[in-house]
């Protein structure tokens, strides 16, 4: 097909030019004849088809021609011109005879072009040696960083070519780009300089520019070789003048110049081996350091490279790798070391001076070993490390160089004095301190031989017929729990704690657990107790927190996390037990255990769970109550649940108290103390001691809803009395008593109908709000009383009089709410939830308790109390030395009764209040808490009862009084006024009912005691006297009046 297409195009051409010779006149234009003959090269021996080399010069020429058709000129017959290709071709195998007349081989290429244009080319055929070698590039690829300020015709970089060839015309070449748009950025010269030729700023920085460069030579046959360059515009240039200040075998030194163009963040120092990729070391270092200093250990013969990385917020610009060079032996200086640690590391400084070498960190120095730091002032040391061997895991704490650590084996006894050592030496090829391997300087029992042993003496357990065997198993696991793997005690902590030798001893322990103890010879009582305390001891050795099971699943233990102010969780102790730990303030920790056998208790059925919890220290604490639960062994027995006193030796209910005995087939039940737990048939329990225990559970239950029914029956008597104001103060002391016994009764129902723990700490918060309200009112209940005593006087008319006993609506809501919220709320920020509970006042100083709880409630009852005594006191004189008798006087009784009530209400209140913070300790202490609060009932109905009376006599001698009440209006008595109209009616002389021949008039204070105020001045009038008695009104607080109301004429009612 090519060659039908050379046909056309030169049959085209001799078409035209015949055409343009018979039409139009011919003129031939001939182009400038080269003077110069240029060169065509071909190989010795070239075959057929052999394309022939033209000089550069020659292709030069020939390249802008190539639409020009070629006519060839030349007696050598064996190569022709292809005008499609503009080449020289061999038409046959070039002759032997060629050789011997190579200086006869020549011609000339007449090159006829459009518009009558001829190019005469003369041409020389050279017959050379055989290319055998293409150019070739210095590198495999070329990566040029090209700043984005770089300016047009500014040279990018260099590349270099070389060829191997000897012959000079095949070492020539050229260089060249494949077509590529990214051609436009770059120039390529002849000895292979690039230079920009677009502008590269608008590119984004660190975008890669990829071409393609060709490098052709002019040997024939020709050749060529081909690699990737890329331009990588960047906002910093490569650091300059990178170099090496010393090298030796143990330390270098790096030194450059900060880059010309950008602003460097930070620089990077990688080194790397000639024949690796990976490097061996890599540092970064500040901008404003341009001196690296690295400590590898170097081979003197391996040819070690380095690159240093210019870095900014773009990216990095890198040098290429550089070798590092001749690695000297060393060389020395003077210089200031650390006495016996090392020698001065030098450098060659300023003025080419050999020198210390001196940075921000200090003089450094090379270190002997095992000594590290600037100046060789440490001791490098070995780090804690974790091991697993035959013989065990174990911890190696951290130690210094050069020293070695002996510590007994894992699995023997210290008694055995068998120990395993290992040394920290110091690695020359690391040049830090490492482990070696641990070795055993005695004879280690092996993880493999505990397991033997165990299952030998498990399989013996199991068969047993006498106690001896039993005690062979309790021996040795009671000398497998103090071995280094599993004792707890601080100098063992480096042996870690075995997990199949674990598991293994709980299954021999299960076996036992599993065995009928009663059919063995022997004494079996003994052997029940230290197998148990076997069992516990080696639940004591679990690490925290950690859960271990028999592959059986007849014995489960467990090492629980008490967290501060975690909320309740409920805790698997396997399939028969669980445990609801309550909040707390402290961090502790809880080992239990369930069997799923009885056989180590007697009197308990073999097939009953058996559960132990107990906390880490054997030091008590307080807490509130905990949760358990047992699976019951069947459906036939209610059960209940019990634990084991190791004083009595017998299992006892004290501390217990059963929620449910049945819930989801657990027996529940909850406790205060620690213990073994296990459950019992309730059939068991059927005495006098159950008796009083029953009495005590249910009995606070029904005395707190009885008080609590009064005390609604007492509020509703209070709160709607006939023509009798509402008293705030009263009413709300009624309301917060009433708290007060809702929030026991809460608390004792709690346990028997759901979850005991929900609601405690919010209830406790409110009984808190509850007491010390109650406290500040009933204080102001006798204020209001003791001021009713003070202000009264006998000189008032009824119509004036403004005597009450109520309080003001704004000491209510001070006493009876601000401050109780006040005391409550911060102790619920600063306790942040945490229970409250009066018994952890026996086992430390709680201020906060005091300062928010104890101390506001004491003082509002201490208020209250000397309220109480004085009104008594007051009120007795003013009563005993009154010699007339008015409504008023008869007020004076109830006064006093309300008053001596309220000591003996406040002893029960307050008592009733410390016995329900204690009522766990004993029966008694329940059994008083009911008596003491059914007395503050019975109390409290007296005291409302004087409290009522009293207002009723003070209201019926008050004719038109404003009373205080919680809506602040007045309220007038229509009984008050039939009993006035009724006794007016009466024709009685009443001078008749005066039995004495004076009265005091000022209520009994001067007889008690008292002084007068001064501004008081009374005159005494005889009975007989028809004189007016007289008082300064200069206070205004009394009206003079003209007549006696005793002596006045009798008055028809017109009621």
């Amino acid at each position: 097909m090519k060659l039908l297409l050379t046909f056309i195009s030169i049959f085209l051409q001799i078409f035209s030019f015949a055409e343009l010779k018979e039409n139009v006149p011919t003129e031939i234009i001939h182009a400038p004849q080269f003077e110069d003959v240029f060169d065509i090269r071909i190989h010795e021996g070239a075959e057929s088809g052999t394309r022939l080399i033209m000089s550069s010069e020659l292709r030069n020429e020939t390249r802008k021609l190539t639409y020009c058709f070629g006519q060839l000129d030349t007696d050598v017959n064996w190569i022709e011109y292809s005008t499609p290709k503009s080449a020289f071709y061999t038409t046959e195998a070039m002759p032997l005879s060629a050789t011997k007349n190579s200086n006869h081989l020549g011609g000339t290429l007449h090159l006829l072009c459009p518009g009558n244009s001829m190019h005469i080319f003369e041409f020389r055929v050279h017959i050379t040696h055989r290319n055998h070698h293409p150019p070739e590039f210095q590198k495999p690829f070329y990566l040029f960083y090209v700043p984005l300020n770089l300016q047009i015709g500014g040279i990018v970089g260099k590349i270099e070519v070389f060829d191997l060839d000897p012959v000079i015309y095949n070492s020539d070449f050229n260089l060249e780009f494949t077509n590529n748009p990214n051609n436009e950025y770059v120039n390529i010269e002849k000895d292979g300089t690039l230079k920009l030729a677009k502008d590269v700023s608008i590119i984004h920085p660190y975008t890669p520019i990829r071409l393609e460069l060709l490098a052709i030579d002019f040997g024939s046959p020709q050749m060529y070789s081909r690699v990737n360059v890329t331009l990588l515009p960047v906002t910093v240039s490569a650091v300059r003048n990178p170099r090496v200040n010393v090298a030796t075998e143990e330390y270098q030194i790096f030194e450059w110049e900060p880059p010309e163009y950008g602003q460097v963040h930070k620089y990077r120092l990688s080194i790397k081996k000639e024949d690796q990729e990976q490097t061996i070391y890599e540092e970064e270092l500040e901008a404003t350091r341009n001196v690296a200093l690295t400590k590898i250990k170097l081979d003197p013969y391996t040819n070690i490279t380095y690159q240093i990385a210019a870095i900014d917020s773009n990216g990095a610009t890198l040098t290429d790798w550089l070798f590092l060079g001749t690695i000297d032996k060393g060389i020395e200086c003077d210089g200031d070391c650390s006495k016996g640690g090392g020698v001065p590391l030098c450098y060659f400084g300023a003025f080419n001076r050999i020198e210390q070498f001196v940075d921000s960190r200090g003089a450094h120095c090379l270190c002997f070993p095992g000594f590290i730091g600037v100046s060789c002032d440490g001791i490098d040391k070995c780090r804690a490390e974790r091991t697993i061997d035959v013989f065990g895991g174990i911890n190696w704490k951290e130690v210094n160089s050069n020293t070695t650590l002996r510590l007994p084996c894992p699995y023997n006894s210290p008694a055995e004095n068998q120990s395993i050592e290992r040394s920290c030496k110091w690695d020359e090829e690391s040049g830090r301190a490492v482990w070696k391997k641990a070795k055993e300087n005695d004879r280690c029992t092996h993880q493999s031989s505990v397991l033997t042993h165990l299952g030998m003496i498990g399989t013996f357990s199991a068969k047993a017929t006498h106690v001896s065997a039993v005690n062979t198993v309790t021996s040795f696991i009671r000398k497998l729990v103090m071995v280094p793997s599993f004792s707890v005690s601080e100098p063992a902590k480096y042996a870690d704690f075995d997990q199949k030798i674990a598991e293994m001893a709980a299954l021999v322990l299960d076996s036992v657990i599993k065995t009928n103890l009663d059919v063995l010879a022997g004494n079996t009582t003994v052997l029940r107790e230290e197998t148990w305390n076997v069992i516990d001891s080696f639940s004591r050795t679990l690490p925290i927190p950690y859960a271990l099971e028999s592959p059986d699943h007849g014995i489960h233990i467990k090492a629980i996390e008490w967290n501060r102010k975690a909320d309740l969780n409920d805790n698997m102790i396997g399939k028969n037990c669980r445990l609801q730990l309550p909040t707390i303030d402290s961090y502790h920790t809880v080992r239990a255990i369930c069997t799923s056998n009885a056989t180590l208790f007697e009197l308990l059925d073999p097939k009953t769970p058996v559960l132990s919890v107990k906390p880490e220290n054997r030091d008590d604490f307080t807490f509130t109550r905990m949760t358990i639960m047992i699976r019951s062994p069947d459906n036939y027995d209610n059960y209940t649940c019990v634990y084991y006193d190791e004083e009595e030796k017998a299992w006892s209910t004290k501390g217990i108290r059963r929620i449910d005995h049945n819930y989801l087939g657990y027996v529940k039940c909850e406790t205060n103390h620690f213990g073994v737990f296990s459950i019992l048939p309730d059939r068991m329990f059927f005495n006098s001691e159950s008796f009083w225990k029953d009495l005590s559970s249910h009995m606070p239950t029904v005395t707190s809803f009885v008080t609590l029914i009064c005390t609604v029956l007492l509020l509703f008597m209070a709160a709607v009395q006939k023509n009798q104001p509402i008293d705030c103060a009263f009413l709300f002391y009624l309301f917060f008593i009433f708290m007060i016994h809702l929030i026991h009764l809460l608390l004792f129902l709690a346990p028997q109908v759901g979850e005991p723990f929900a609601f405690s700490t919010t209830l406790l918060f409110i009984l808190q709000f509850c007491i010390i309200a109650s406290a500040g009112l009933l204080s102001l209940v006798l204020y209001s009383i003791h001021t009713t005593i003070i202000n009264y006087d006998v000189t008032k008319n009824d119509e004036d009089s403004n005597v009450t006993c109520f309080s003001r609506p704004f000491h209510v809501f001070a006493m009876g709410i601000v401050l109780p919220f006040l005391f409550t709320f911060s102790t619920h920020y600063f306790t942040d939830g945490r229970d409250i509970d009066i018994s952890r006042l026996v086992e430390k100083i709680d201020w906060l308790f005091i300062s928010n709880y104890l101390l506001p409630t004491a003082i509002f009852f201490s208020i209250s109390i000397v309220y109480a005594v004085w009104n008594v006191y007051i009120a007795s004189g003013t009563k005993n030395n009154r010699r007339c008798t008015s409504d008023r006087v008869l007020a004076l009784s109830p006064a006093i009764s309300a008053s001596l009530t309220a000591l003996f209400m406040i002893f029960f209140l307050c008592s009733k209040i410390l016995l329900f913070f204690f009522r766990e300790q004993s029966t008694i202490v329940v059994l008083l808490f009911c008596v003491f609060q059914s007395f503050h009932m019975v109390t409290a109905f007296f005291f409302a009862s004087y409290l009522f009376r009293l207002r009723f006599l003070l209201q019926r001698t008050s004719a038109n009084g404003a009373n205080y009440s919680c809506s602040g209006e007045s309220t007038d008595s229509l009984e008050r006024k039939r009993d006035i109209s009724r006794a007016l009616l009466e024709h009685v002389d009443t001078k008749s009912d005066i039995a004495s021949d004076r009265c005091v008039i000022d209520g009994g204070f001067t007889e008690a005691g008292f002084a007068p105020h001064s501004n008081n001045n009374y005159q005494y009038t005889p009975p007989s006297s028809t004189n007016e008695y007289t008082h300064d009104i200069s206070g205004g607080r009394y009206l003079s009046m003209n007549h006696n109301i005793f002596e006045r004429a009798p008055m028809v009612s017109i009621v």
